[in-house]
């Protein structure tokens, strides 16, 4: 994930490339709005820090010095910005404080932290009946074409398409918070 990112900063600074900027922006909001939850706990104020991070970046685009890891760049921008949003609000002592004296300060490489967005999924698969959860698994993870999965399971393609559907309804109600997330780690 990391190169896929580094390659899409490139195509924004060198090529204006509004696709990548796009596919950058979905890939990395909701990751950096949980790494602005370890520095602010207002999470319309850590959605706001990272759209103006990510707005910052393509204003900024073509003043970036690259090479440049993006995961570094936009970690520690969206850190700069929460500290500063904690300096305005009057937190930012009693942040240090708390925070930093605790050592519970996370580096930019905890900024995925996969194995916990796996756990959660996986927690919500095993809540799913046995078919639409198999149906899933064949088809994201297996990369099996519905046809394949319905022979599989030896029912038709629209009930295997019906079991998908099923299957993602469920997992979107129980991973509203983290389904951009979960979905850029499932279509990769």
């Amino acid at each position: 994930m990391d190169a896929e990112l580094d390659a899409l900063l490139l195509n924004i600074s060198v090529n204006d490339d509004r696709s990548a900027y796009q596919r950058l922006f979905e890939c990395s909001y909701a990751p950096l709005c949980l790494f602005a939850g370890r520095f602010v706990s207002d999470r319309a104020a850590r959605e706001d820090i990272v759209q103006d991070v990510l707005f910052a970046l393509w204003t900024l685009r073509k003043k970036l010095s690259l090479p440049m890891s993006a995961k570094s760049y936009l970690t520690t921008a969206v850190k700069n910005h929460c500290l500063n949003y904690l300096r305005k609000q009057g937190y930012h002592d009693e942040y240090l404080k708390d925070r930093l004296a605790e050592e519970q300060y996370a580096a930019p490489d905890d900024f995925y932290n996969l194995r916990e967005l796996y756990e959660l999924l996986n927690r919500a698969l095993e809540k799913l009946p046995e078919e639409y959860r198999l149906a899933f698994l064949l088809s994201r993870f297996k990369g099996r074409s519905t046809t394949e999965i319905a022979e599989m399971m030896k029912v038709s393609v629209r009930t295997v398409e019906r079991y998908r559907e099923r299957a993602l309804n469920i997992l979107r109600e129980e991973l509203k918070d983290y389904l951009p997330l979960l979905l850029c780690l499932l279509c990769r």
